[in-house]
């Protein structure tokens, strides 16, 4: 039986995009990926060539004023 292989991405899948590396395996290449994201945060997907899908992603990019600072009225 075939191992389908899936492909790991950085950035978005319509900007951006750059191929990582292939891993064997929906969970070998979603663990790859999450591990990817901690190392260096950012957007990543993965994407299967069978059925030319996004089938996982995660967006691990820090997020510059993220807690807005409100004034009270």
């Amino acid at each position: 039986m075939r191992v389908p292989t899936f492909h790991v991405f950085s950035g978005f899948r319509d900007k951006d995009a750059m191929w990582l590396e292939s891993v064997e395996g929906l969970g070998a290449a979603n663990e790859r990926m999450k591990q990817l994201a901690g190392e260096k945060p950012g957007p990543y997907f993965v994407f299967s060539t069978d059925t030319s899908n996004v089938v996982a992603s995660i967006d691990t990019s820090i997020q510059s004023g993220a807690k807005a600072h409100r004034k009270s009225a």
